[in-house]
């Protein structure tokens, strides 16, 4: 079936989906706390459990110090490889 209003996709442009030094850090981290937490709530070992939560926290500021330090979404560093990417 014909239609006049067809959409028009544009797959063109750079998009990061989060693909960032910060994202992948976090997203690691925190993957690692969740499993040792798990882990530690599985056999009742309380200090296992507090570890995993330490390194959630741990995964979090890590995420949060790269960004500051430029390899965050919308960093300039991002910019600029969004630019040449085009290229």
């Amino acid at each position: 079936m014909a239609n006049g209003n067809q959409i028009v996709l544009d797959h063109t442009g750079f998009v990061g989906h989060g693909n960032t030094l910060a994202a992948w850090v976090t997203v690691g981290i925190m993957s690692v706390g969740v499993i040792v937490g798990i882990v530690g709530f599985t056999v009742g070992s309380t200090p296992v459990l507090i570890v995993g939560l330490g390194l959630i926290v741990v995964g979090l500021i890590a995420g949060w110090v790269l960004r500051s330090m430029g390899h965050g979404a919308g960093s300039e560093q991002r910019k600029h490889e969004a630019r040449h990417h085009k290229a």
